[in-house]
């Protein structure tokens, strides 16, 4: 997802300036994973970071967003925050506050996969620091 993203966006995710407001772009295209995400800005609080995965109305099966504070190789290290989606809920949000906003996050996402296994879908190194102030939201168009 990471490699896909570069090439979507001109903007580093782990640099340090923070995702352009108003960024909406596709991250992941194929059969069983077709997810976009777009950058809101977040007025509530201004020293947090709003993470939010979605899904289509269509959608019921198990999906997770889960944030972790470091990264080693390419995925997350230390404590887990995790959202998820499932069923008739279509929505689900985490407020990121000090000390959980770091440079050195990672973003990954999975998917119910077969015999409720959980399926790895990609992850995202983010500076979440440098992303106060914004909403980041990850939506599931196609499963």
């Amino acid at each position: 997802m990471a490699a896909r993203y570069a090439q979507a966006f001109s903007a580093d995710p782990a640099g340090d300036d923070g995702l352009d407001i108003g960024l909406n772009a596709e991250i992941r295209s194929e059969p069983g994973a077709r997810v976009s995400m777009r950058v809101e800005a977040f007025s509530d609080e201004q020293d947090a970071l709003e993470l939010v995965l979605e899904t289509a109305q269509h959608i019921t099966w198990w999906k997770s967003l889960s944030y972790f504070v470091a990264v080693q190789g390419s995925r997350g290290l230390g404590p887990e925050l995790r959202i998820e989606t499932r069923d008739r809920v279509h929505r689900a949000s985490q407020l990121l506050y000090l000390p959980d906003l770091t440079r050195y996050g990672v973003i990954e996402l999975w998917k119910g996969g077969f015999l409720n296994f959980g399926a790895f879908i990609g992850s995202l190194p983010i500076n979440s620091f440098a992303n106060r102030g914004r909403s980041i939201v990850f939506r599931w168009e196609e499963d």
